[in-house]
């Protein structure tokens, strides 16, 4: 089931409040992900440089029908929170309202109220301290609301995996959210990233972002050594084949493959329905020109999650790499509807017309993907196809 998450709504601005939503968000987004296996997209607006965004009104009830059609969801979640006591400097208690609606709900908006006195903050000088504890238990509080309003059986939830990969740290919590949500520069998010490990040793979403991070920034050896401590701390854990999942990626770009595709069978020997892992398998064999085998680890991510975007592309890069046009175009052409807009998947969609002899589609393919990226690789390479199309 694909849930939209939108933003909740505050009659409080600032960091406390706002740090605190962002709180609640990760441990309810974990909760909807782990514990019932739901597949979660957040409608939430990226945060400005430097600041969090707080929205101060409900979100229309209009407003998210459409957004949910857009997304593709059976069911959408917004609502408000009420900080308490209202007008004073200090903040002691909240009031959260979650609204609820979808196709499993016939359209009908269904409310549910929750009550949580276990933080405290000082709105002035932005200290604030939650008993993460008593945050777990409110977000099952909530996640057994949720299962209820959709018929899912409770007995079906993994409640012990709401705070997967998350702290019990509120100290290593709020430097996380900091580096999550405020920090735009690299070094400052790394720097508070860090202070979250240090907080929490054992904070494990904390190490693989950190090691995103530095992947990102093309620091592959650094990357490396950060997972390879996170390896220790989690094998054997629900975590490790996320842990095993960045290490083979930093593995492959230090140039190891062999080593690369070892961490990853071992990441899929953990979880064998891991998509993402199944199609970087798929890039490392097509790497190498091992098209049946890439192509194997493609269809089997696809049988798995067939709205898993990436799988159609690598599937359909794999398949025009191997001169098998005809299942490319079709791959990418399902690509494109689950993700438009995207300029290398115009680029080989032009290629494979191209090579198919539908010259006048292959233009127009070729010619989006310019469009789309004027200045960059794939629009440079769809130039070069288009001017030898045409001539």
């Amino acid at each position: 089931m694909k849930v939209a998450l939108f933003q909740f709504a505050t009659n409080a601005v600032g960091k406390v409040p706002a740090v605190f939503e962002n709180m609640l968000a990760l441990y309810f987004v974990n909760a909807l992900e782990n514990a019932a296996g739901f597949q979660v997209e957040q409608l939430i607006p990226r945060p400005k440089e430097g600041e969090l965004l707080s929205l101060t009104k409900v979100l229309a009830v209009d407003e998210v029908r459409e957004a949910r059609t857009s997304a593709g969801a059976e069911i959408c979640i917004w609502g408000s929170l009420d900080f308490g006591p209202e007008g004073e400097r200090v903040i002691g208690n909240l009031d959260i309202t979650m609204l609820v609606t979808g196709t499993v709900t016939g359209d009908e908006v269904i409310t549910r109220r929750f009550k949580f006195n276990a933080l405290s903050g000082d709105v002035e000088s932005a200290v604030i301290s939650v008993d993460i504890p008593a945050l777990e238990g409110l977000v099952e509080d909530i996640l057994l609301a949720v299962a209820d309003l959709l018929g899912h059986d409770r007995s079906a939830l993994r409640l012990d995996r709401i705070g997967e990969g998350l702290t019990c740290s509120d100290r290593a919590m709020i430097y996380f959210v900091y580096a999550l949500k405020i920090a735009r520069n690299p070094d400052t998010k790394l720097k508070l990233y860090l202070k979250a490990i240090s907080a929490d040793p054992y904070f494990a979403l904390a190490y693989t972002n950190v090691a995103q991070l530095l992947i990102g920034e093309g620091r592959f050896g650094e990357a490396m050594k950060t997972l390879l401590r996170a390896q220790a701390h989690f094998e054997g854990s629900e975590m490790e084949p996320d842990v095993l999942n960045l290490l083979g990626v930093a593995t492959l770009h230090l140039g190891m493959w062999k080593e690369a595709v070892n961490v990853w069978s071992r990441s899929l020997e953990a979880r064998p329905d891991y998509v993402e892992v199944l199609c970087n398998l798929a890039s490392a064999y097509g790497m190498r020109d091992m098209i049946d085998e890439a192509e194997g680890y493609c269809r089997q991510a696809i049988a798995i999650d067939e709205r898993y975007p990436l799988a159609w592309f690598s599937l359909g890069r794999i398949m025009a790499k191997g001169g098998r046009y005809e299942g490319a175009e079709e791959a990418i052409r399902r690509y494109i509807e689950l993700c438009p807009g995207d300029p290398w998947a115009y680029n080989i969609l032009g290629t494979c017309l191209a090579k198919l002899g539908k010259d006048d589609e292959a233009e127009f393919e070729l010619s989006k993907a310019v469009q789309l990226d004027p200045d960059g690789e794939a629009g440079a390479l769809a130039r070069g196809e288009l001017q030898q199309l045409r001539e």
